[in-house]
């Protein structure tokens, strides 16, 4: 089973890394450009614009990674209409915030501007068509992440790496025309990174809304408060990283003024832009694994859940001393990237060295936030979020600025030593009041959540096991007393089930296996799971035929429709769902 679920993780890891970097490198094209090209006042422009990109994180964190969570969470239970009302209900209040909050900042747009830091003169211009442009086109800004996170979740990882690349390019070739070919300047950069989440939305949306994805937007309970409830629950942790990043980069700011003056504030810059780019690294993983995290815990089944965290942690670790090495080595390099100037050089090259410091225990504790969100430990989520981004930082860097010699490198001293505080606390805080039955740091039962007896199987496909399995099943029933009718009914429920998928589901390019699970329920009720790594087929759509029509051969189907159609007879109820790229069909007898 660890070598699925390795696959699977693959499967949505290298597209999901790829986006992040994507949206990473399109942030850092804007801030490259305005400081190469357009001067101060761009420059200027593009940083007091950060809490407006901010606030797009923090909607994308709520609207679109609570909701997934949430949504994976529902797959993994089978509640297909429930998923329904929550995805309309997400769309909808992200499309209705960010029209309001374009109207509000268009009609307050100076003093909007003045109270994020802007002065009257050339920059408050820069910033008045930049950031007005922002807010223009701002229901579209909050819009595509959500859309993007909703495709991962529906199976799609490729064709959202594919919307975020085909933005990021779109956003680099309006650039470069609008500002270098038209004379747009700063407006140009604005309407590039606009239209580039138009198209995202516009792309993402032709997948998403089609007709076969596993969740689709209804009319009946569209939109319900309680649903946003549901949603903010494990959104909010993530969301409050950003917002308290507001205040922690309020704090740094005027720590490095009076440490440091100006210089060091606009070595902040490079550094803050630096880290948001590393993070995209950390996103890869967390954004990867979050659909199958979230399957798996509504499904009860901890064992996968434990090979999830297996091969992902260790890939996070990996790339985490990767970057460590990297920023030690390469911090020249990046400062030659920013355009960085001669008297800023060694400043911002010791910076940089000293946030490498860092990196694993970030990636580590970035980790541990995205699995609590996804396993119903959103509380343990936001005590990460608060030490980790508020609490420990603001602290630990006004104690070193004031009493040490450290001077502006106080800041990024007290970055390092707020990972390892958060840690300690977090693995005492873990011990203390952990529940009896939990491991440790994962906070999940040590066993999975079975009602019931199980058994369990994982075969490769091969005709040759179906016999074998049919008897271990028998035997199974048998000890745990399931009529004999039943007995026969499961038999061959399974065997139609799995010759169908053998025969029409696998293409022979690798190796494919087939997990079967029958649970005798608590009210006698007996259920069988086929889940299989096959084409996407869902036999409950499947067009009805008669047995007469079947035995003329009148009938015909790309699979095996006289042994779907002796399954539907026998079962009392049947459900189809697709997650993370596995069919799941369950049976009940």
């Amino acid at each position: 089973m660890e070598k699925i679920i390795k696959r699977t993780f693959f499967k949505f890891f290298g597209p999901t890394l790829v986006a992040s970097l994507a949206l990473a490198v399109v942030s850092m094209t804007d801030l490259i450009v305005a400081g190469q090209f357009l001067g101060g006042s761009a420059f200027t422009a593009i940083s007091l614009a950060l809490p407006v990109v901010i606030f797009v994180q923090i909607i994308a964190a709520i609207f679109g990674g609570g909701a997934g969570i949430v949504l994976s969470n529902l797959l993994g239970q089978g509640k297909r209409e429930h998923c329904n009302r929550v995805f309309t209900t997400a769309l909808l209040s992200t499309v209705a915030i960010g029209v309001a909050v374009a109207a509000l900042g268009l009609l307050f747009l100076d003093p909007f501007i003045l109270l994020l830091g802007g002065q009257p003169g050339e920059s408050m211009n820069a910033a008045r068509q930049y950031i007005g442009i922002l807010l223009v086109g701002m229901p579209f800004l909050v819009l595509a992440p959500v859309q993007l996170t909703f495709l991962r979740n529906d199976s799609n990882p490729r064709y959202s790496m594919f919307c975020v690349l085909a933005g990021g390019v779109w956003n680099l070739i309006a650039n470069i025309s609008l500002v270098f070919v038209f004379g747009f300047g700063i407006a140009g950069i604005a309407i590039g990174t606009v239209t580039s989440q138009m198209l995202g939305c516009a792309l993402s949306g032709r997948k998403l809304y089609r007709r076969n994805s596993s969740f689709h937007l209804t009319r009946k309970q569209c939109w319900s408060f309680a649903a946003v409830r549901e949603i903010a629950r494990p959104g909010l942790p993530a969301a409050m990283i950003f917002f308290f990043q507001v205040i922690l980069t309020v704090v740094i700011n005027r720590t490095l003024a009076l440490t440091g003056g100006d210089s060091a504030v606009g070595v902040y810059a490079v550094v803050k832009y630096l880290i948001t780019f590393l993070y995209a690294f950390y996103d890869g993983v967390t954004g990867a694994v979050q659909p199958m995290l979230g399957v798996y815990q509504g499904e009860g089944e901890i064992s996968n859940l434990r090979r999830t965290v297996s091969v992902s942690f260790r890939i996070m670790l990996l790339m985490s001393v990767g970057i460590t090495l990297a920023l030690e080595l390469g911090a020249p390099i990046i400062c030659m990237i920013f355009g960085v100037e001669q008297d800023m050089l060694d400043i911002t090259i010791t910076a940089i060295r000293i946030q490498a410091l860092f990196c694993i225990t970030a990636g580590i504790l970035a980790y541990l936030g995205a699995f609590y969100r996804c396993t119903g430990h959103a509380g343990t989520a936001m005590v990460i979020a608060v030490c980790n981004n508020l609490i420990f930082p603001v602290s630990i860097i006004l104690l070193l600025a004031n009493f040490t010699s450290f001077g502006s490198n106080s800041v990024y001293w007290g970055l390092v030593l707020t990972d390892y505080a958060t840690l300690l606390v977090l693995f005492c805080a873990l011990r203390a009041f952990r529940r009896e039955g939990e491991s440790l740091l994962l906070l999940i039962p040590v066993q999975d959540i079975q009602n019931g007896a199980v058994y369990q199987v994982l075969i490769q496909d091969r005709y040759e096991d179906i016999p074998k399995i049919s008897a271990e099943i028998d035997d199974f029933c048998e000890e745990h007393g399931v009529p004999m009718k039943k007995q026969y009914a499961i038999s061959l429920c399974m065997e139609e089930l799995v010759v169908n998928i053998i025969q029409m589901g696998f293409q022979k390019e690798r190796d494919n296996y087939i997990d079967i699970r029958v649970s005798v329920l608590p009210d006698q009720r007996v259920a069988l799971r086929i889940r299989d790594d096959a084409v996407e087929f869902d036999p409950t759509q499947s067009r009805e035929a008669s047995l007469d029509d079947l035995a003329e051969g009148s009938h015909q189907e790309d699979h095996n429709e006289l042994g779907l159609l002796m399954v539907k007879k026998v079962a009392q109820s049947y459900s189809y769902k697709r997650t993370v790229g596995f069919n799941d069909f369950m049976v009940v007898l």
